[in-house]
C-alpha cells in the first residue's frame, strides 16, 4: 500500500536504517538503504491497501449494525484461514528454490511447480464446498445465508492463485507491475464499496437515476456486498495477471514436486498455527459467547482491532522487502550482524508508532463509529500484539534460511497453545476483552520461544537488553497516555517527543558514527 514520502523524508528514513557500528560500515549501509528502498516500492500496495480498508472502516461502521459487521469479522477470518490451506506455501516456496536456480528454465520448473498445487487445492475447495453447502452453512452457522460461504471460497480461491505469480514479479523485481496489479484491484475494491453503501443509497435518497439503481442495487443484501466487491476485484487482478500464466506448461516432475511440497509442509502447518494466534479468536468469540449476542461483539472487536492496522501497515510494508531481501543476504559474511542491527531499528520505528497510536488514540478513534467505541480499550493491547509479531518476522528468518522450517512450527504450536488456553479461560469470564488478553500473551509466549531458539541454532547478536528497555518504556508511556493524560493532546504530544528523543539519545553513538559517515 502507500505511504507517499517525500525525497527529504525517505533520507531520513534511510539514515535510521542505518544506525550501525561495523568494520564494513559502507557495506551494510548499502544492503540496509536497498532494504528500505525495497520496503518503499514493495510496501506501496500493502499499505495503501490496507490504508484505504482502514478509510472504508467509517463507511461500513457508519452504515452496517453490530451485527452485519461481525459476519464481516467473521469471515475475513475464515479466509485468513483458508488462504493458509491454499496456498499450501507455495510463495516462500518459490522464493527459497528460485534463488538457487541456475538458468531461465530452472525458474520456469519451479513457477510450474508452485503453481499447479494452488490450482488443484483451490478447485478441490470450491467443488467441496458446493457439494456439502448446507453442511458447511451450518458448520459456521450461516443456516440463514448460505450464500456466504460460497462467497468466502471464491474470493480466497482466486487470491490465493494469484500468490505465486507475484511472488514471481517480487522475486524478479518487477515493482511497478507489482504495484500496479495490486493498486488495480484495491482501486476496483474499494470503488465498488463507495458505489453500493454511498452512492447508491444516495441516489435513492434524492430520486436519481432510481430505475437504474434499483435494477442493480439491493439494500437488503447489506454486508454482501463487501464480499461482491472483493470477488469483482479479485477478478480484475487475475485478468492483469494472466500474462504471467504464459510460462505455465504441464510438464510436471513428480520428484520435482514432492521436494517442494515437503520443504511448504511444515510452513502450512506453522502458517496454520499462525493464523489461529492470529485470526481465531473470532472463532472463539463466535462460539463461546451466546448465539444472541456474538455477531454484535464480533463487530465491537473487529472494529476497534481496525485501529492496530497502522502498526500492520509498517509491518506488511517491511515484510515483502524483507523476505527476499533476508534470502539475498544469506551467504553474505556479515549477515547476523546485518539482520541484528535491522531488528533494533525496526523496534525503534514500531515502539514510536505504537506510543504515537495510543497518545492519538481519540482521534484516530473518529475513525470507526461510536456505536464501536465501547471496545475502544482493546486497541491498545492489540497494537502492542501487532508490536510483537513484527519483531517475531525478524527472529524468525534463520529458520527459512538453514531450510529448517520445522522450527517455525514449533514456534508457533507453542502460541497457539496459549491462544486456545487463553481464550477458552478468559472469554468466558472477559468477553472480548479476554479475546485481546490472550492475543497478546499468546504473541509474547512466541517471541520469546523465537528468541530463544534463534540464539541456540543461529546465535545473531541482538541488542537485547536495550530492545527490551524499548520495549518497556514504551508499555509504561502509552498507559499513561490512555488511562491519565487521554485527550491532552499537548502533554501527550510531548511526551511522544520525549521518547523520541530519549531513544536518539541512547543511540547517540550509532548516529556519531552515521554522520562521520554520511
Amino acid at each position: 500500500m502507500n505511504y507517499f514520502v517525500e525525497n527529504s523524508s525517505l533520507e531520513y528514513y534511510l539514515a535510521l536504517l542505518s544506525l550501525v557500528h561495523l568494520p564494513k560500515f559502507e557495506h551494510l549501509l548499502s544492503t540496509l538503504k536497498k532494504l528500505a528502498g525495497q520496503t518503499a516500492i514493495y510496501g506501496l500496495s500493502s499499505i495503501l491497501g490496507r490504508f484505504l480498508n482502514f478509510f472504508l472502516t467509517p463507511l461500513h461502521t457508519g452504515v452496517l449494525s453490530q451485527d452485519d459487521y461481525g459476519i464481516n469479522t467473521d469471515i475475513y477470518s475464515l479466509i485468513a484461514f483458508m488462504m493458509v490451506i491454499l496456498t499450501f506455501g507455495m510463495e516462500t516456496t518459490f522464493f527459497r528454490f528460485f534463488q538457487q536456480k541456475k538458468t531461465e528454465e530452472d525458474g520456469r520448473q519451479i513457477f510450474n511447480h508452485t503453481v499447479f498445487p494452488v490450482l488443484g487445492f483451490s478447485l478441490l475447495a470450491i467443488v467441496l464446498s458446493l457439494l456439502f453447502l448446507p453442511q458447511v452453512a451450518s458448520l459456521l452457522k450461516y443456516e440463514d445465508h448460505p450464500e456466504y460461504p460460497i462467497y468466502l471460497v471464491v474470493i480466497v480461491a482466486m487470491d490465493a492463485i494469484s500468490a505465486v505469480p507475484f511472488a514471481k514479479l517480487r522475486a524478479q523485481n518487477r515493482a511497478i507491475r507489482f504495484v500496479s496489479v495490486r493498486m488495480a484491484q484495491i482501486l476496483v475494491f474499494v470503488a465498488l464499496n463507495f458505489f453500493f453503501f454511498w452512492l447508491c443509497p444516495l441516489l435513492l435518497e434524492h430520486d436519481i437515476a432510481t430505475s437504474f439503481v434499483q435494477s442493480i442495487y439491493y439494500p437488503e443484501l447489506g454486508v454482501a456486498y463487501i464480499f461482491i466487491a472483493n470477488i469483482i476485484g479479485s477478478g480484475v487482478m487475475l485478468l492483469l495477471l494472466l500474462p504471467e500464466f504464459k510460462a505455465l506448461s504441464f510438464s510436471l516432475s513428480w520428484s520435482l514436486e514432492k521436494r517442494y511440497l515437503a520443504y511448504a509442509a511444515p510452513l502450512v502447518i506453522a502458517g496454520l498455527a499462525g493464523i489461529a494466534n492470529e485470526m481465531v479468536d473470532r472463532q472463539f468469540i463466535k462460539y463461546l459467547m451466546p448465539n444472541d449476542s456474538y455477531r454484535a461483539e464480533l463487530g465491537v472487536y473487529g472494529a476497534n482491532y481496525k485501529i492496530a492496522t497502522f502498526m500492520m501497515m509498517f509491518i506488511q510494508a517491511f515484510r515483502f522487502a524483507a523476505e527476499p531481501f533476508f534470502f539475498a543476504q544469506s551467504k553474505d559474511q556479515d549477515k547476523r550482524d546485518i539482520y541484528a542491527r535491522i531488528l533494533k531499528v525496526f523496534t525503534i520505528f514500531q515502539v514510536i508508532i505504537f506510543v504515537g497510536l495510543v497518545a492519538y488514540i481519540d482521534v484516530v478513534k473518529i475513525f470507526i463509529d461510536e456505536k464501536y467505541w465501547i471496545g475502544l480499550p482493546l486497541a491498545p493491547i492489540l497494537i502492542f500484539a501487532n508490536l510483537l509479531v513484527g519483531i517475531n518476522l525478524n527472529l524468525n528468518i534463520w529458520y527459512k534460511l538453514e531450510d529448517k522450517t520445522r522450527f517455525g512450527a514449533y514456534i508457533t504450536f507453542l502460541g497457539l497453545f496459549f491462544t486456545v488456553v487463553c481464550n477458552l479461560a478468559l472469554i468466558p469470564i472477559y468477553g472480548i476483552m479476554g479475546a485481546a488478553i490472550a492475543t497478546v500473551v499468546s504473541y509474547a509466549a512466541m517471541t520469546i520461544y523465537a528468541y530463544y531458539l534463534n540464539q541456540k541454532y543461529f546465535k545473531t547478536p541482538y541488542e537485547t537488553g536495550r530492545i527490551l528497555l524499548y520495549l518497556a518504556i514504551s508499555v509504561v508511556l502509552a498507559y499513561v497516555c490512555f488511562e491519565y493524560t487521554r485527550e491532552q493532546y499537548l502533554l501527550n504530544t510531548a511526551i511522544v517527543l520525549g521518547y523520541i528523543g530519549l531513544l536518539a539519545l541512547f543511540e547517540k553513538k550509532e548516529l556519531k558514527q552515521l554522520f562521520q559517515n554520511v
